[in-house]
């Protein structure tokens, strides 16, 4: 009778046990809402630039665009709304700052858009075709010797 007692209290702590764990590894693994913005409020490594003319493929640029002191930089979107370019691990000249440019980000029109807006530049509007946790994808249109060029501009997080 005391083993059956005993076998009987035990099974209770461990459902108990069990119950409590469970309750908290859900409340730790359930995924809280993640917004585009905070998506993007991170730091981004340029992996590749695809342009295409209308009715074009799109062709990889990357490194025939972009100088090779260029394609290591790396974005950061911060969620005050300001970005930075920082230099990677080669610099276009010796002397160069470690910021390459800075601006101010703001997503619009149900966040599916982004206006970058670099203090050296004239604001852009442009097109978030991709943005994942692994993965954002930047589209824009340029006129580039009277043609209209779309290009997207790919990165990863950092």
């Amino acid at each position: 009778m005391r083993n059956k007692k005993w076998f009987a209290t035990g099974i209770l702590a461990f459902t108990l046990l069990m119950l409590g764990m469970s309750c908290s590894k859900n409340d730790k693994n359930t995924p809280l809402p993640v917004t585009r913005a905070q998506l993007l409020a991170r730091s981004w490594k340029q992996t590749d630039l695809l342009a295409a003319i209308p009715g074009g493929t799109p062709t990889s640029v990357f490194n025939s665009v972009l100088a090779a002191c260029q394609r290591d930089n790396i974005w950061t979107f911060k969620s005050d709304g300001t970005y930075v370019v920082t230099e990677g691990a080669s610099k276009c000249n010796a002397g160069d700052p470690d910021t390459a440019t800075s601006g101010t980000w703001q997503l619009i029109e149900n966040d599916t858009k982004i206006i970058i807006d670099d203090i050296k530049e004239v604001p852009q509007t442009l097109t978030i075709t991709e943005l994942t946790s692994s993965s954002l994808k930047i589209t824009g249109t340029q006129i580039i010797q009277g043609n209209t060029v779309t290009g997207t501009a790919i990165f990863q997080p950092q």
